[in-house]
């Protein structure tokens, strides 16, 4: 079954460049979706007589040669802008940008919380000085 895409406006578009974002990608061709962390650093809209989909323009952080792919709005399930953690912080890392449909994923990070695994913070306890 396919995941619903997201629909984006303009202003909202225009609002994760120069972002870093979590943009959760599926196809139809494949059965599970596909999580990437992304610097979006531009947009390309849709226009009258534009041949092609509406895409942001992205780096993967986890790509080698640091070039630019296209992550067109079609295949997006979910996307989410990361924001800095401070050290006084709630300890929320992600941010989910509130879109006028919010259908999304709704996914919660992590899956329980105030278990014996995972405290009310969040936090595993893994952390690394």
């Amino acid at each position: 079954m396919r995941k619903p895409r997201i629909q984006l406006d303009t202003a909202t578009a225009l609002s994760f460049v120069g972002q870093t974002a979590l943009v959760e990608t599926a196809w139809d061709a494949e059965p599970d979706s596909f999580w990437q962390c992304v610097q979006i650093i531009g947009v390309m809209l849709p226009a009258p007589d534009m041949q092609g989909a509406p895409c942001f323009l992205g780096v993967e952080l986890s790509s080698s040669t640091r070039n630019p792919n296209e992550f067109y709005f079609d295949d997006i399930c979910s996307i989410r802008a990361m924001r800095h953690r401070d050290r006084h912080g709630s300890g929320n890392v992600l941010d989910r940008m509130t879109l006028t449909h919010s259908e999304g994923s709704r996914a919660a990070l992590p899956a329980r919380r105030n278990s014996s695994t995972v405290p009310a913070n969040g936090s595993t306890g893994a952390a690394h000085p």
